[in-house]
């Protein structure tokens, strides 16, 4: 009887070592270093911010539908692409200026691009602005608000007095066109309007349309009508200013970008998946979460039930908590923020909560789908040249994959413990392999010496 238990207990240990070595060796590793040199790759000045609408956004969407291919994912839609239609800040002839005239119409006055002024790039329905103290002027130490008709205009001064800071561009602004100044410009700008004089400005961009590209694909699960799981990150910036500074981005977004790139290769190697798992870089995130919402309202039907990963800011100091990002109407109950928050906590990864409606998970949300964003919430560099992939920090990389990959394998795949805790089985029925074997080798020793 103890041969048979031992021959039994031997065959499930070899089995097991069998099933679990097979399994790690082939799963690939999630590779931080790998991640950083894609953010390096993606916020290269080659890309020029990636900006909606140029050339090098198409380069960027098509270098990621590439990754997606290497990483056997399958086409969501054609080609990988979902195509949509949006506004965008379009660069026009000409140089940007802002001067003073005087009643003759002589300049008295023109400041210098990037030193005293620079466009904010909230929107552009009018690139040209002229007005004087007859003018409907509102003016304090912070701002001058010139209301003519239906048009609004803003010149303001930053609270830093730094005029590096790059908006997002949103269409349906109330404001036609916003210029940023210095303290000092703008003071002198009201003294130039109390003395009769006349301010004249020009930005050269205009509000156009443009076709952009999400950038989709997806592993099948072995059932399809089970709601998905979605991993999802922007991968357009801001761009370059007018004197072709560029805008990196490389935490806003090409971390969460080059984050999703290796998930995708990690979950892929993982096996078939309960459900479909799809992988989303959305566009035209600056523009207003353009992208993800195009996506939740083609696919409503389909995602509905789902829950989405969206990665926007990953990679900053680890001395910055987690964020758990959730909707403006969620709270610390909400799915999936519960379970991610039991997660943190039981892993000791410092955390904290953010409700607010400021990256893709809002499309997802406004659709009553589950949705959560993880960010590493360090505004310090974001919309500014400053923000390189220089300051991209590892550490804080792998904390997020350390919570993330669990929540999704946990919710993805059957027999979960197998890939959560592979190397543990692995090395623990090896163990267990040889301790039977030896167990086994001196049972069948004492036996032959009894019948001798």
């Amino acid at each position: 009887m103890k041969k048979i238990i031992l021959c039994v207990l031997l065959v499930i240990s070899i089995i097991l070592f069998s099933f679990s070595f097979q399994k790690y060796c082939s799963i690939h590793k999630f590779n931080i270093d790998a991640v950083k040199k894609n953010i390096t790759f993606l916020s290269s000045n080659s890309f020029k911010g990636r900006l909606g609408g140029s050339f090098e956004n198409e380069v960027a969407a098509n270098y990621i539908r590439q990754q997606f291919k290497a990483s056997n994912l399958a086409a969501y839609s054609q080609n990988y692409y979902q195509t949509f239609n949006a506004y965008y800040p379009k660069k026009v002839s000409g140089a940007p200026y802002l001067k003073v005239v005087d009643s003759h119409g002589n300049t008295i006055k023109t400041y210098v691009y990037k030193k005293d002024f620079k466009e904010d790039m909230l929107n552009f329905k009018k690139d040209h602005i002229v007005f004087y103290n007859g003018s409907n002027i509102k003016a304090n130490s912070s701002y001058i608000q010139i209301k003519d008709k239906s048009e609004n205009f803003l010149i303001y001064s930053p609270k830093d007095n730094n005029l590096n800071f790059r908006s997002s561009f949103i269409a349906d602004s109330d404001y036609s066109l916003c210029i940023m100044a210095t303290k000092n410009c703008l003071s002198e700008l009201r003294n130039y309007l109390n003395k009769g004089c006349i301010i004249d400005c020009f930005i050269p961009y205009s509000n156009d349309t443009t076709t952009l590209k999400n950038v989709i694909g997806y592993i099948k699960g072995s059932d399809s009508s089970r709601p998905p799981i979605i991993i999802s990150a922007h991968f357009d910036h801001v761009g370059t200013d007018l004197s072709g500074e560029v805008y990196n981005g490389a935490l806003d977004n090409a971390s969460g970008t080059s984050f999703i790139l290796e998930m995708s290769k990690f979950i892929s190697s993982l096996g078939t998946p309960n459900r479909d798992i799809i992988f989303i870089a959305f566009n035209g995130e600056e523009f207003g979460l353009k992208g993800s919402e195009a996506f939740v309202n083609k696919y409503y039907s389909k995602i509905k039930g789902g829950e989405d990963y969206n990665f926007d800011m990953i990679g900053s100091s680890s001395s910055v908590p987690l964020s758990i990002m959730g909707g403006k109407k969620d709270t610390v109950k909400s799915k999936p923020i519960s379970s991610i928050s039991a997660l943190c906590a039981k892993e000791h990864v410092s955390f904290n909560y953010i409700f607010d409606d400021a990256s893709d998970h809002s499309s997802f949300r406004n659709k009553n789908i589950n949705a959560i964003t993880f960010c590493d919430d360090d505004t310090s560099r974001i919309h500014t040249p400053s923000d390189k992939s220089s300051y991209i920090n590892s550490s804080s990389i792998d904390r997020c994959f350390k919570i993330v990959s669990k929540d999704i394998i946990n919710n993805s795949f059957n027999f979960s413990f197998l890939i959560l805790y592979n190397k543990q089985v692995c090395i623990l029925s090896l163990f267990s392999v040889i301790v039977l074997t030896l167990i086994s080798l001196q049972y069948a020793v004492r036996n032959m010496n009894s019948k001798n």
